[in-house]
């Protein structure tokens, strides 16, 4: 129950509609039992065929109030409601008919406004839930999604959540309904008949044993179904994700054993729960069955002897299978409650998981004028396995440009992903402007920094949100600005409705070469006086190439730039090249400089012209 009390806690922001709906609630059980004790008069009075064919108990009983107890202080007040609207209808039995329908009425006026209000409560709820989930999967750096796939994230926000959803906004009001009801219905039947309702309490604790039992079968059931879904989602969406490949490879046979496995694990996985699930209602109500014919053998007896009327028996089992019917709402929310609470389990260990890279107490905010870069004896590695970054230090000065070259896995990419502090390093220290990034704040820190990488990132949105991202107050002047320097406002303009066109889901309505001069776009919209550009022209071909390295350099003027390429056309224009090779820095300098060396640089000039691809690699 801990996780789902959590989730209580995140509801108490909504704390005006659960006080309504207890208001209501509270009512609703009162017209209940109400209702229920006007049972004794409609069979004593309403149904009786003439007086001489009633136990002479009976009148005395049905017309008269009740001395003591909650049944007199009903009784009395029937009778003061009935004896009123007899003024307006011929007799008795009629005042009491209506005085039944008023009473049901009244209940489910007050039952819509408490299930109204607690739905009120629930989707606010879950609504605030999905927000603080998604929010602190937002903050988390990239380590904390590379041990999580994509699908069981996916799987937790949606299929968890709704599992919570089902047991907050859904059937949460029974919950605290039947609490209520069964609490008024069971201080009316000790009220009306004390031995017998003691007597249906011994007998009640044999429905706490199937109750547990299926409780704690269900919740390890459910946990094991939930696990199965998260196997599924992950197979699910990065077969989407790749789909290319698969169909290029032939994958598909492969991939589909792979599904129709999970599929079949999560099969069994949620037919055991379900079995467990079908098993509860029967064996409950084989029990109800049971305890209401030793009800009625004693009922007999007592009626027999004068000790009570049809009425009162009738009203009492009637009270009792009230009690019964939301008890086995209860037992049935127990059962929800357990996959919500695995659910809940599964949503908090995302909310909860440790942030590694966040600001720091004391951070403060970066100045506009950035400056430049440093990377100050640093130590890097993604695992404990090895070093990606060893003792590497260089600087890439205020309004230059430094270009990074070397083999795959040199480092390069890494170097990029500490500037903006998407990661920490573990020795030395990264600066920017001559302050180590862990001491600013991270938002003043990245938007001093624009971004463009090889894989292109664009938003199921539009193409003027995906330049500005989502900034609506952005002047359509200032949008074209930057579409034109990235070489891209006339193929936009070509579109059928220009900037406004949806792009599709990761940009999939506009070739590769068209996404990343998006990207570029953005970048030079944001204006940032750093610019960190992870091979950026990697997707283009020779003509785009030419017209976005162009723009490129127009944009790196004046600014800070660390350029990651192969390409020796992004290259040999910079001011400083730096040459990695298994983290480390083996050669530095312009572009003439190093081919007169004959070094590492060298080499990989001259495999990019044996190779004739325009590529320094």
């Amino acid at each position: 129950m801990r996780n789902f009390l959590r989730v209580l806690g995140v509801a108490r922001r909504h704390v005006v509609w659960l006080g309504i709906s207890l208001a209501s609630m509270v009512l609703v059980a009162g017209a209940t039992v109400f209702a229920y004790n006007l049972i004794r008069p409609v069979y004593d009075q309403v149904l009786r065929p003439q007086p001489a064919a009633v136990s002479r108990h009976a009148p005395a009983q049905a017309s008269k109030p009740s001395e003591t107890g909650i049944v007199g202080d009903l009784d009395r007040l029937a009778h003061r409601a009935t004896a009123r609207l007899q003024r307006f209808l011929p007799h008795e039995r009629s005042a009491v008919l209506l005085l039944a329908f008023l009473a049901i009425v009244v209940k489910n006026l007050f039952t819509f406004i408490s299930r109204y209000s607690v739905a009120r409560l629930g989707l606010s709820t879950i609504r605030d839930l999905r927000n603080q989930v998604f929010e602190a999967l937002l903050r988390q750096n990239p380590r904390f999604f590379h041990s999580m796939s994509g699908g069981v994230l996916v799987a937790r926000v949606v299929n968890d959540v709704r599992l919570i959803h089902e047991a907050l906004a859904e059937r949460f009001a029974d919950l605290i309904q039947g609490s209520i009801t069964v609490v008024a219905l069971l201080a009316y039947v000790f009220s009306l008949n004390f031995r017998l309702a003691l007597i249906t309490l011994v007998v009640g604790p044999l429905f706490l044993a199937p109750v547990v039992h299926f409780a704690r079968r269900f919740r390890r059931r459910s946990r094991q179904s939930q696990e199965r879904m998260g196997d599924l989602t992950a197979i699910l969406s990065e077969t989407l994700k790749g789909i290319r490949i698969v169909q290029a490879f032939g994958m598909e046979e492969l991939l589909a054993r792979r599904f129709r496995r999970a599929t079949h694990r999560h099969y069994w996985a949620n037919l055991k729960a379900r079995v467990i699930q079908a098993a509860n209602a029967p064996i409950m109500e084989i029990l109800g069955t049971v305890a209401a014919m030793a009800l009625i053998g004693y009922a007999s007896t007592e009626i027999s002897r004068g000790q009570m009327t049809l009425g009162d028996f009738s009203a009492f089992l009637l009270a009792v299978y009230g009690a019964y019917t939301p008890l086995r709402r209860l037992n049935n929310f127990n059962l929800i409650l357990q996959q919500a609470e695995v659910a809940a389990e599964r949503v908090f260990a995302i909310v909860d998981a440790p942030v590694e890279v966040e600001d720091r107490p004391g951070a403060v905010p970066l100045e506009a004028a950035a400056g430049g870069i440093e990377l100050d004896r640093v130590f890097f590695a993604y695992d404990d396995e090895r070093w990606v970054l060893s003792d590497l230090s260089m600087e890439v000065p205020a309004g230059s440009t430094v270009a990074m070259v070397g083999p795959s896995g040199a480092g390069k990419s890494t170097v990029a992903q500490l500037v903006p502090r998407f990661w920490d390093v573990q020795r030395g220290a990264v600066r920017v402007g001559g302050r180590d990034v862990r001491e600013v704040t991270l938002a003043s820190l990245r938007a001093r920094i624009g971004l463009v990488t090889q894989q292109t990132v664009l938003f199921s949105t539009s193409i003027r949100e995906n330049i500005t991202c989502g900034r609506r107050e952005a002047p359509q002047e200032a949008v074209e600005a930057a579409a034109r320097a990235a070489q891209a406002h006339e193929f936009i303009m070509a579109l059928p409705e220009g900037y406004d066109t949806q792009v599709g889901e990761g940009g999939a309505r506009l070739s590769g070469g068209e996404r990343q001069r998006i990207a570029i776009a953005r970048a030079l919209f944001k204006d940032a006086p750093i610019l960190l550009l992870d091979e950026a022209t990697s997707s283009l071909d020779t003509e785009s190439e030419y017209l976005v390295q162009r723009a490129l350099e127009k944009l790196m003027e004046g600014r800070t730039s660390l350029v990651i390429a192969h390409r020796l056309s992004t290259v040999r224009n910079a001011d400083e090249i730096l040459v990695l090779e298994d983290g480390r820095l083996i050669e530095r300098g312009s572009h003439s400089e190093l081919i007169s060396r004959d070094g590492a640089y060298a080499r990989l000039v001259a495999m990019q012209a044996l190779d004739g691809a325009g590529e320094v690699v």
